[in-house]
């Protein structure tokens, strides 16, 4: 195996002082999925770390539609658009939920807020779910490759106008985006390339359920992009970009920020955001080969990684849910996952509608006077059972089969320690381990504590509603 010219990209070797364990595969889990139940982490325990994320990256089976209505023709005056696209972002919270060990859906929200739309602006929910399909279908696959797609997808070419892109009267909106926040960033071109990216991409247009090119609407003129002359269309002008190094490292440190470290200045992981892009180029634009070797390395399980990045709404909330072992009634899923998106939109991610074409910032974004008390209350309104306005939330975590769910629930000490290294990702010191085991017994000796004991559960859920109000919570 060739060695890593930084290090830190070979793979973690578990050892004595860097055991494989559940404070680790807590931290793959909740990083590559939307959280992870006690019986997911203890599966994946018992796997190496190279197997642990050879499972993340296996297919299944594709999920159903979420309504017969995504193969009806289009109709922007049509009075089902807003239900339909409420049912599409009800449908993804669900997946998200329900998805068993694997990157999927991490992915899929990766490409979403990457190659950005927003569905108020696109209208139709059928382009939408068009659009989530092709991230869904290509979340590990080829950048390259995905961003042609993009390029010619129904609900960009809305979004960023270029079904208006027509020769003799170009429109810039999307060629600029595809440059400056899709694959190179800014101070890579110039105006010059702008506006010859436009005329290249010139002649799509929207038809039925997918998009076609009309020659008559294409400027078949010689365009200068990037240094290259031709007679270019979009295909050409997207091989141009991918042939500059600087595209590879600019979407490795987005997947730096992403699975790594969000800091506004990364001037010092430079070296392996190099390292990366240059494991992405060797492999022709291909995401998996890079994220497994990211998710396998020294620096993926260093210290500093783990417990670094702040949640953003969905994997705080739909995280809780599943951290804490909560299974919806099918009954009343729908109403549930509702909830969760009612709840993520207040605090700042609205999901199918980012806030504009740069998507949601995140990191220390997240974080608001206007956020964190809607954070803190979902977290203790699912502990509790009660939404800050005293409303019922239909739904709360069962406290006794929480703490069952670990090795030693009769063992008071055991249970805290293994109850926080869960939730929080981290080794608890003595002293968090005693303040910790003084709220849940709640007075009691630590002898007399008996999981069957009719005050258990109450005490469990006083102990889970301090851990959850921790600052440390609202970290990945």
């Amino acid at each position: 195996m060739e060695t890593s010219k930084t290090g830190l990209l070979d793979p973690y070797i578990p050892s004595p002082t860097k055991p494989w364990n559940k404070t680790l595969v807590t931290h793959l889990l909740n990083r590559t999925m939307f959280g992870a139940t006690v019986s997911q982490v203890n599966s994946v325990l018992a796997l190496t770390p190279n197997e642990a994320v050879e499972l993340l990256f296996q297919p299944y089976a594709a999920p159903e539609v979420p309504g017969t209505w995504v193969t009806e023709a289009p109709d922007f005056n049509s009075a089902y658009n807003t239900q339909r696209t409420s049912q599409l972002r009800t449908w993804w919270v669900r997946l998200m939920y329900e998805q068993p060990v694997s990157i999927r859906e991490k992915m899929t929200l990766f490409w979403h807020n990457h190659f950005v739309s927003e569905a108020a602006t696109v209208i139709i929910p059928q382009y939408m779910y068009m659009q989530n399909t092709i991230f869904r279908n290509n979340c590990t696959g080829n950048f390259r490759t995905l961003a042609k797609l993009v390029t010619r997808d129904p609900g960009m070419l809305i979004y960023l106008d270029g079904r208006y892109n027509i020769v003799g009267n170009p429109n810039e909106n999307y060629g600029r985006e595809l440059l400056e926040l899709f694959t190179m960033g800014i101070g890579n071109y110039t105006e010059t390339d702008v506006r010859e990216a436009a005329r290249a991409l010139t002649g799509w247009i929207l038809s039925g359920l997918g998009s076609i090119f009309v020659p008559s609407r294409h400027d078949y003129g010689n365009k200068t992009f990037l240094g290259q002359t031709g007679n270019f269309d979009d295909n050409d002008v997207i091989d141009i970009i991918f042939n500059q190094p600087v595209t590879a490292k600019f979407i490795c440190t987005k997947l730096y920020k992403t699975f790594i470290h969000q800091n506004d200045d990364l001037s010092y992981a430079q070296p392996v955001i190099d390292e990366m892009a240059n494991i992405l180029r060797s492999n022709n634009y291909e995401i998996a080969p890079l994220l497994k070797t990211l998710l396998k390395s020294k620096l993926f399980y260093s210290d500093n990684t783990i417990s670094s990045l702040i949640k953003n709404p969905l994997d705080l909330m739909i995280g809780s849910v599943k951290m804490l072992n909560i299974n919806f009634d099918p009954s009343s899923l729908t109403t549930r996952l509702n909830y969760i998106i009612t709840q993520a939109s207040a605090a700042g991610q609205f999901i199918l509608d980012p806030p504009n074409v740069q998507g949601w910032v995140g990191y220390r974004q997240w974080l608001s006077t206007i956020s964190m008390p809607i954070r803190a209350a979902f977290a203790e309104s699912i502990i509790t059972g009660l939404q800050k306005n005293g409303q019922p939330t239909g739904f709360s975590v069962d406290a006794l089969a929480f703490a069952m769910s670990f090795s030693a629930p009769n063992n008071a000490v055991q249970l805290v320690k293994d109850m926080t290294e869960h939730l929080l990702r981290l080794t608890v010191t003595p002293r968090q381990l005693n303040a910790l085991l003084e709220i849940m017994l709640d007075g009691s000796l630590v002898m007399d504590w008996y999981i069957n004991d009719p005050q258990a559960p109450s005490r469990i859920k006083k102990y889970l509603k301090a851990l959850v109000n921790l600052a440390e919570f609202q970290i990945n």
